[in-house]
């Protein structure tokens, strides 16, 4: 299990930060072992290709994570809102 103040932390940074808007969906969960797993549901994808979906989102963790908080997220996915619905 990931510690939860780290995942809080990721939550906060994300949700006051560049998905701010009431309608972006950030998730922070535990991932294997210690990792954290970040999905975010945002319109701020849109026009984005997956790389450029997570170059957003490293951008925004890099800004605000030590190398080792850093070190314990695994996987962000970044998708726009029907994408969701194809899963």
């Amino acid at each position: 299990m990931a510690c939860k103040i780290l995942k809080q932390k990721i939550q906060n940074l994300l949700k006051t930060g560049y998905f701010s808007d009431t309608k972006d969906f950030v998730d922070v969960s535990d991932g294997s072992a210690d990792h954290v797993h970040i999905v975010i549901v945002s319109r701020k994808f849109n026009g984005h290709t997956m790389g450029g979906r997570s170059d957003i989102i490293w951008n925004e963790l890099a800004k605000n994570l030590s190398q080792e908080e850093w070190g314990h997220v695994f996987l962000s996915i970044g998708m726009l809102p029907e994408e969701v619905m194809l899963w």
